[in-house]
This record gives structure tokens, sequence and C-alpha cells, in this order.
């Protein structure tokens, strides 16, 4: 039976017909998602909410780096277990339900230190006012009240994340100028970066490179691999590079592309320790359908629409896009540029549905871009895990200045150029046309090719 699997997967997996189905049903979840999102159940009208009490899901982000008492804010999603309103008929006074589901909360700047001090899993209460809107709506917190501490495990998740994020962006008490950057790259986290600084990687078409990733993932398991792999052997390493990435998504948070990564991972450990061969595209394809189940409500977040839809495009369209670029480009450009294409092509109707707009820019950006901030990564992650003498330090922190200097630069540049503005209907349609027509001309080419090959 795993002989038959064996011979039998690679066959599929090389079917064009099977390439534009898989294409085109990811495209085509991509545009409905968006608008399937459940909407939370409050208990009352929502022009009448005052109040809510749940539990925080994740660790606040903050708007405004560095203005905690002027005007910055925070926001973070909450499970809603219990609501407050007020100016009902027939009442006098607030009341309170009982209320379900997930919701946007804004928090003033000033309570942002103490929410983050308690972090996620802590229970909330904050009044403020509720806006509708067509991603489940959002509160805006005037007050917040800490009612219970987060779990204990939780509350050293939010002490060692702390700690991390201070030991990257601050050494001898002065802050580091790449530690922004390596805290955003490392630890998801942009509230050390200039606050112009992400809206350029956006303009640039390159903001994927801040979001963490599998491109984020690669580069940290592979630098433990590199340590394991002479003790413990591939297999070793690789459960060592499995618990890393468990260990890692708990850290930062699960974030849809990182959960994505991590149970391709997974999966990859399993068919290694079976002795099967991988194939790309089916390992994609049962990571897609155990995410789902695991967490449904993901689906609904542009990181988890994003992530599969590019992903899909590298594996399923690099290939074709290679096949032409090669013929003018030489192999070490034409690769990255192909898979760029392949990304850019697959999400563009998610990216138009969810930006409405698209920065074609990003595919030659990213070319420059992608290897630099993989060094950057490189280079920090092991300063964060390792540590230096001051002497190899001063040398670190000089590489990584440089090295954030080019990015910066790069982007910079980037951004300069406009982005085409797309409507979802125009890109749903003219996407998948153009993957269908790149897969038939590419395997005429392929078969015409592999019939002069004889005659060479």
């Amino acid at each position: 039976m795993m002989s038959f699997l064996n011979r039998s997967i690679p066959i599929w997996c090389r079917s064009p017909i099977l390439h534009t189905a898989v294409v085109l049903i990811f495209l085509l979840v991509s545009g409905l998602l968006p608008g399937l999102r459940e909407a939370p159940s409050l208990g009352f009208p929502e022009k009448k909410l005052i109040s809510l009490r749940g539990k925080l899901l994740e660790d606040p982000r903050l708007f405004s780096p560095s203005v905690w008492d002027s005007g910055g804010r925070g926001m973070a999603g909450i499970a809603v277990s219990e609501t407050g309103a007020e100016g009902l008929p027939g009442v006098p006074g607030p009341a309170e339900a009982s209320a379900g589901g997930r919701v946007q909360v804004f928090f003033p700047g000033g309570s942002m230190p103490r929410v983050k001090e308690f972090g996620r899993g802590s229970e909330l209460y904050v009044e403020g006012r509720f806006t509708p809107s067509n991603t489940g709506g959002r509160f805006s917190a005037r007050s917040v009240h800490i009612l219970k501490p987060a779990p204990p495990l939780e509350r050293f998740r939010t002490a060692l994340r702390g700690g991390l994020i201070k030991r990257l962006v601050e050494r001898k008490g002065k802050p580091n100028k790449w530690g922004g950057l390596a805290a955003a790259l490392l630890l998801g986290t942009r509230e050390n970066m200039d606050g112009g600084t992400a809206s350029r990687f956006r303009d640039a078409g390159v903001s994927h490179v801040l979001a963490l990733s599998g491109m984020h993932l690669a580069i940290l398991s592979g630098l433990l691999a590199l340590l394991l792999r002479p003790l413990l052997g591939k297999k070793g390493a690789a459960l060592g590079g499995l618990l890393f990435i468990g260990a890692y998504i708990f850290l930062v948070g699960p974030q849809p592309s990182l959960v994505r990564a991590g149970i391709m991972y997974a999966l990859g450990v399993l068919i290694l320790f079976r002795g099967m061969q991988r194939q790309s595209v089916p390992v994609l394809a049962a990571a897609f359908c155990l995410h789902l189940l695991a967490d449904s409500r993901s689906a609904f977040s542009p990181s988890f629409i994003l992530s599969y839809t590019a992903l899909a495009g590298i594996l399923l369209l690099s290939g074709p896009f290679r096949l032409f670029l090669e013929r003018f480009l030489p192999g070490s450009l034409a690769r990255p540029l192909s898979a760029s294409l392949g990304a850019f092509t697959a999400s563009a109707p998610a990216a138009a549905a969810f930006f409405g707009v698209l920065r074609p820019v990003g595919i030659a950006a990213g070319i420059v871009t992608v290897p630099l901030i993989s060094l950057f990564m490189a280079l920090s992650g092991s300063y964060l895990l390792l540590g230096f003498a001051p002497p190899l330090a001063v040398l670190l922190d000089t590489l990584l200045n440089v090295i954030q200097g080019l990015i910066y630069r790069t982007v910079e540049l980037a951004s300069l150029v406009p982005g085409i503005e797309l409507p979802l209907a125009l890109a749903a349609l003219l996407c998948p046309l153009f993957i269908v027509l790149l897969l038939i001309v590419s395997g005429l080419y392929r078969n015409y090719r592999n019939y002069l090959a004889p005659f060479a």
C-alpha cells in the first residue's frame, strides 16, 4: 500500500489539471471567506453597548510606539463572555447579559502598559463604545479593569517574551538601532520600529516579510538544525526542530501563517520517519485541511488566506514561470523571480479583497529584501540565543546596522512606485484566466521541448 502511494502521488502532483483546480479552489476560498465571518453574539443592540467582559486572546499591539500617555492606542482581540448596555426601553440604568464571540478592542494608550504586563489569557472589563463593521465590529475602550490574571504558564510566557524583546531593543541601557526590526522579525512585535517604517514596507509590496511566517520559521529552525544535526543526526535534529517550532509558536502567538508552517513541518517529520517521499502539494493540502479542523475561525483572517494562496502559487506556478524566465535570465535570478511571480499571481485576488490595491513592485523588491532579511534574522537570532563577548558584539552590531540600512534603503526606493488599484471582481476574473493560460502554454512548451530533445 505504501509503495503504491509513493508511486501515485508524484503522478497526481504533476497533473496540470490538478494544479489548475487547486489554485482555483484557493482563489475561490480567498474571495468568499472574507464575507462569511461569523458575527459575535452580544446580547444587546450594538448601539446600546457600554461594556464588555472577556479573556484577552492575544498580545496587545501598540499603535504609536513610545507614546504611552499622549494619544497612543493599542488593540487586541477579546473572547467576550458578558456585555453591558444602557438606554434600553423599560430598563432603568445599565443591564448585563451573557455573550459570545470575538471582538477587537482598542485600548487607550495610558492603559497599555498594564494590559501588556498582564498579557494574553487575563480577564478584562472594559467600558466604552461599540462600532459595528464588516469584520465583526470593534469596541473603543475608555477605561480598562483587570479582573483576573492569566494562568501561570501564560504569565511565564508573557514575562519571557518581554525579556527577549528588551534584550533585542536595548544594550547596556541604550537602544539598539537594529533592535526594532529584529524584534519584529523574531518575535512579531513592531512597537519598537519607527512609525513610518511599516508603512513603507507596505507601500513597497513586501509587508509580508515583517509578518511571521514559514520563511521566518525556516530560518530559525535551520539555525537550530545546523547545531543539532552533528549531535543527533537527521531524525533527531528534525524532532528537535519540531519541539522548537511548537515552543516558538507558543511564545510569539499562534498566527495563522506560523501555524500553517508548523503543521507542514510536523507532516514533514512524520513523512521522514515513515520513509515516504515528501511531495509539497499534498503536504500543503493536508495542512490546509488540518488547520481548518483545528481552528476554523482563523480561516477568516488575511494572514491565513494570503499564506495559503501565496504558497500554493509558489508550489504550482513558479515552475511554469521559470520555464520562460530561464530562457532570458540566469537560473540564480530566474528561480527567486519565478517564486515571487507565482506567489503574487495566486494571492492577487485576496490582496485586492483585503487592501484594494496591488503592488507589483514587491516582486522585484522581494528578490533583494528576502536574502537580506534572512541574513539579518540569522545574525540577530544568534545574538539573542547565544550572546557574544564585547569585541564580537561590536562587530555584530556594525553588521546588523549595515544590513538594516540596505533593507530600509531598498524598501524606501520601492515604496516610491505607485500601486495598482484593482477591484476584487476584476482580479478574481483575470488571475484564474491567467493561471489557466500559463499552465496550458507551459505544458505545450514542455511537450514541445521534450519532443525536440532526441534531435538536439
